[in-house]
């Protein structure tokens, strides 16, 4: 008989790119070369697979056609991801937490928005 697991081991979603990256390593292909196999741009595919972007479905479809990883498993992550993401920036007063980066030039603006809105700043 199944028993219920009272410790469960902590799950942490990763970003689909993730998944995605080490295969092309293993494989040899260069990120340049995949963003041609699937008609991205390339600095598009670098934004996915570092996480700097959602994996759409049409990419998604894509990928599996040209190397078999199955859209619904990376589809599946990007979900998990999104929804870990989400819940990590509610505080403990249910309050968000945003993040945002801000070039140098642009940090002034950034320390009077932060000011006139009362937010918290870390610069």
């Amino acid at each position: 008989m199944a028993t219920k697991n009272e410790n469960p081991a902590p799950f942490m979603a990763v970003h689909p790119g993730m998944m995605i990256k080490p295969e092309l390593e293993e494989r040899g292909i260069s990120q340049k070369d995949f963003a041609k196999m699937v008609g991205t741009q390339a600095s598009h595919l670098s934004e996915v697979l570092n996480g700097k972007r959602a994996l759409t479905t049409d990419l998604a479809v894509k990928i599996e056609s040209a190397i078999g990883l199955p859209a619904n498993v990376l589809l599946s992550a990007q979900t998990q991801y999104e929804l870990e993401s989400a819940k990590a920036t509610r505080d403990s007063n249910g309050k968000e937490t945003v993040a945002i980066t801000i070039p140098i030039g642009d940090r002034n603006l950034l320390r009077e928005i932060v000011r006139r809105f009362g937010w918290v700043g870390v610069f």
